[in-house]
């Protein structure tokens, strides 16, 4: 019960925050549902809207963050409405690499803050954290860097949505 009452708490901070969010180019501190992290520079919100003449299918909002001890950053790419359905997270837990013939990436899935994720760590791309909050709603963490823990950084997104959510 306690992770539904969550799930529709930070639901309903983003669908606000998406009904003010701002347009491509505006200052961060106008981010919507991106929020400002503690210890993270937030670079400015990027917005696309996804729809045709007769629907609106969803957006997609990104902001890159930098961390204000070393200038590591973080992608975070969030995207959301009926148009960006994906159904590419897997059940059960999974931990893979690319095999012998790879380059040395890997695959896992995880459990963040009650949503499944799925991390992929490549050696020459970096690292991609998927985090699937509703069926037509995922956030995308990514880094070059490898001493940035994209699961910690996520962990705390989320709980600053909820913060967001609580006032």
């Amino acid at each position: 019960m306690y992770r539904g009452r969550r799930v529709a708490t930070v639901l309903m901070t983003l669908s606000l925050a998406f009904s003010t969010a701002a347009s491509p180019g505006v200052a961060a501190k106008n981010a919507g549902p991106l929020p400002d992290i503690l210890g993270w520079d937030p670079g400015d919100l990027a917005e696309v809207e996804y729809k045709t003449p007769t629907e609106q299918l969803g957006c997609r909002m990104e902001r890159l963050y930098k961390r204000q001890t070393d200038n590591h950053s973080i992608l975070v790419i969030l995207v959301r409405g009926p148009g960006t359905l994906w159904q590419g997270f897997p059940e059960g837990k999974i931990n893979a690499d690319d095999g012998p013939i790879g380059s040395g990436a890997t695959y896992n899935t995880l459990d963040i803050d009650g949503h499944r994720a799925v991390l992929e760590c490549h050696p020459l791309t970096g690292k991609a954290l998927s985090v699937a909050i509703a069926p037509d709603f995922t956030l995308t963490f990514e880094t070059t860097f490898e001493d940035v823990e994209l699961d910690a950084f996520a962990l705390l997104f989320l709980e600053q949505i909820d913060n967001r959510g609580e006032r």
